[in-house]
């Protein structure tokens, strides 16, 4: 079961699941949490949140994708967004929120 990166209410199965895809600015690397949904520290929220890093062959990452927030709805991916604009030295590029 997923829970929203941003409010962490969990996201039941049968419930539909918004993505919110990020590439990784330079110098940041996660490839030893390849297919791993690990915790990301957003510094200006002071916590941290889960984040899925893509395989190496997954469709994701051959499309430029480096990591995907699962949120529970389009409101939270905006909130998502709008934060991780501000985390410049992690995330060089903030795609638009999608159903996965």
């Amino acid at each position: 079961m997923l829970r929203c990166a941003w409010c962490m209410k969990k996201i039941r199965d049968e419930k539909p699941v918004f993505g919110l895809s990020v590439k990784f600015a330079e110098g940041i690397e996660y490839s030893e949490s390849e297919g791993m949904i690990i915790q990301i520290g957003l510094h200006s929220r002071n916590t941290s949140v889960p984040m899925i890093v893509t395989a190496r062959e997954s469709k994701a990452k051959l499309q430029g994708t480096d990591g995907i927030f699962a949120l529970c709805s389009e409101k939270c991916g905006v909130k998502m967004r709008d934060t991780l604009t501000k985390e410049l030295s992690t995330f060089r590029e903030i795609k638009d929120i999608s159903l996965q």
